[in-house]
């Protein structure tokens, strides 16, 4: 095999291993729903929802091991059916695929969009935090969702209030003017109580979306 026929191999390879962490991020996020909460990943990822937002939780590391664990199998195990540079390429993208995934998922809670890819990104995922939990399953494209029928777009977001990515709010609490097109904020400070939290864990684990 000579050099450029392995690089195009290696990158080929790569790259189907990112897209297959498209699919993988699809089941596994629906899968985590379809559960409701039985078992630690789908409480987990529950959770999430009732908080809607991202903080650091040591307990993500059992996720990032997990990725890293199947990206490696698939190198160590494929090799035995395919040429390393396959097996090894497929499991890096594989595994670069999650953590992409992963980064920006965390980047859409943290601030706003910053060119057109992210701000359809946020519409998509917080429709489906607070619009439609069982709709749009992928965080970064929306190829599995149009494939499953899981696909939707919103006219508008509806964000309760005590939900509300910090991002989108000013200083005096109102959203601002930038993100009016796309999310509308709904309730206010009085529904962050101890009742409106166990209410929201409980429609969380329905797969209900989170009552304004």
């Amino acid at each position: 095999m000579g050099i450029a026929t392995l690089l195009l191999t290696i990158i080929g390879s790569f790259l189907g291993g990112a897209f297959l962490w498209t699919l993988g991020e699809y089941l596994l996020h629906s899968s985590f729903h379809w559960a409701k909460g039985k078992g630690f990943p789908s409480r987990a990822h529950l959770d999430h929802h009732v908080h809607a937002g991202w903080t650091f939780d040591p307990l993500i590391t059992l996720a990032w091991l997990g990725v890293i664990l199947v990206g490696v199998s698939l190198g160590v195990f494929g090799a035995l059916v395919v040429p390393p540079s396959v097996a090894y390429s497929l499991g890096a993208g594989w595994t670069v695929g999650y953590f992409f995934y992963e980064w920006h998922h965390r980047a859409a809670h943290l601030r706003g969009p910053r060119n057109r890819w992210e701000r359809w990104l946020r519409i998509n995922h917080f429709n489906h935090h607070f619009g439609q939990p069982m709709k749009n399953q992928q965080v970064t494209i929306p190829l599995w969702d149009i494939v499953f029928g899981t696909y939707y777009v919103p006219e508008i977001v509806r964000v309760p209030r005590r939900l509300a990515m910090p991002w989108l709010l000013d200083e005096n609490g109102a959203l601002k003017a930038e993100y009016a097109a796309d999310y509308v904020i709904v309730g206010d400070a009085s529904t962050s109580s101890e009742r409106a939290k166990a209410i929201d864990r409980a429609r969380a684990y329905a797969n209900l979306e989170p009552v304004g």
